[in-house]
């Protein structure tokens, strides 16, 4: 949809230009004529003309990608990336009968405007969890548990009583309430899968809740302040502030992001901390047997007469796998291709190679935008096994990235199959949808060193 801005004679004059420019680029006389008047005045029957209007020249445009000289071409593609994002609903899909040559454009047009979609705020109910009424150590965990699916490792009897949490509030809000009634920490290290290990905290370690901020299923915890005075290159000095960012076990964000831009800091003089100008974004990939990590975030030179950090804020930006489904394809007289959601995974081949069997195959995600760029990881860490008719499995022996797109990738898996592929099925377990998010923070009282 067009965003008028207050100004709708505006919007209508861009439709009726880029129109022309098309036009003139074929030489024709066809053109789209914008009338003063209106078959409605109510503002539903307004916009949805504009739509109208537009989804019809979007075709036009992608028509155009085919068109028989390059400048036709380069026009066209130009018009679709300057109409910004809210026309991917109206791009056709792959499939359709068209040049390879428009098939490629349009398919980096789609990327291009799936990378320039904002981010949407992510905090749903679903991301709290209850203690209400509950009394005792264990019975907190087991909440926990339920509502989350994560299991905990600790030193404590199950019977131990606690004080009463009667707020709904996030993951590590929750759980952070408990440990400090404890005394207890996290060792991130010491877990598995969606399990956390709780250990007894060290001296001078203070509270989780006092030192933390809680986003959604996000928690952020500055954990150093390190500043560096370079004396013969001042502007090689700075201050850089160690934060651990950690999640809910049974989320598994795919990738985490800082925007330079968006972080703020105040100081306890009342001036601001700049980021240093190394770049627009700090990336971290994500693992997900471990439920954490430690980035750092940099910064200009505090002033002298600074002592603290009042308050420091910004944005994380990640994105979020859906629901884990199964893929499962019978290695022997199968369709060859499953479709769950958003997702396609083909199976290519399978081949003998001595006493081994390699099993290709292939993973399309539609609209996959940024999840398959930087941080692709995670498609790989997904569980890949061959099951037999009576349940068993048989896991991989090792695999091999033969191809990797912006929408997917082939890889080839090693089994040992000793009674050969008859009556034995791939099953692979994948998220069927990535979306982007972001989720703001707020870091309060971090002293300066």
């Amino acid at each position: 949809m067009i965003r008028l801005d207050g100004c709708p004679f505006v919007a209508l004059f861009w439709l009726v230009s880029c129109r022309l420019l098309i036009c003139d680029a074929y030489g024709q006389q066809q053109a789209i004529v914008v009338s003063g008047e209106t078959q409605s005045d109510s503002p539903s029957s307004e916009n949805s003309g504009l739509e109208s209007s537009l989804a019809d020249q979007v075709a036009l445009w992608v028509e155009a990608l085919d068109a028989p000289t390059a400048l036709e071409r380069r026009s066209a593609e130009k018009a679709l990336l300057d109409a910004g994002p809210e026309i991917l609903q109206w791009l056709p899909s792959e499939d359709q009968n068209r040049s390879a040559e428009a098939s490629e454009r349009l398919s980096q047009i789609r990327s291009r405007l799936q990378l320039a979609r904002p981010m949407q705020p992510v905090i749903t109910q679903q991301d709290r969890v209850s203690l209400s009424g509950v009394t005792t150590w264990g019975a907190a965990l087991e909440s926990l548990g339920l509502d989350t699916g994560v299991t905990f490792i600790h030193p404590l009897s199950d019977s131990e009583s606690i004080e009463p949490i009667s707020a709904n509030l996030t993951f590590w809000h929750a759980l952070d309430l408990l440990l400090d009634q404890k005394n207890l920490d996290v060792n991130f290290y010491g877990g598995a899968d969606d399990v956390l290990q709780l250990i007894r905290r060290q001296e001078g370690r203070p509270s989780r809740v006092d030192s933390a901020a809680y986003s959604s299923f996000f928690r952020m915890e500055p954990v150093s302040v390190y500043s560096k005075r370079t004396l013969r290159q001042a502007g090689l000095g700075g201050v850089n502030i160690a934060v651990e960012v950690s999640w809910a076990p049974h989320v598994k964000p795919v990738g985490i992001s800082f925007p330079l831009q968006r972080l703020s800091v105040t100081l306890d003089d009342g001036s601001q901390l700049m980021p240093q100008k190394s770049g627009g974004t700090i990336d971290m990939a994500t693992n997900r047997e471990l439920s954490f990590i430690e980035c750092g975030l940099p910064f200009q030179l505090a002033p002298a007469n600074a002592e603290r950090i009042t308050s420091l804020s910004g944005v994380i930006q990640s994105m979020i796998p859906g629901e884990s489904k199964k893929f499962e394809i019978p290695l022997v007289g199968g369709s060859g291709a499953v479709t769950l959601d958003a997702m396609t995974v083909t199976l290519d081949s399978v081949t003998q190679n001595e006493d081994l069997f390699q099993v290709r195959f292939s993973v399309e995600l539609k609209d996959a935008g940024r999840s398959l760029e930087s941080h692709r990881q995670w498609v790989y860490e997904n569980r890949v096994y061959l099951q037999r008719q009576d349940g068993s499995r048989l896991e991989h022996l090792g695999f091999e990235v033969l191809r990797q797109t912006d929408s997917g990738f082939s890889v080839n898996y090693l089994f040992n199959l000793d009674q050969g592929p008859q009556n034995v099925s791939l099953i692979y377990e994948s998220p069927t949808s990535v979306s982007s998010a972001e989720f703001e923070f707020q870091l309060k009282e971090i002293p300066l060193p």
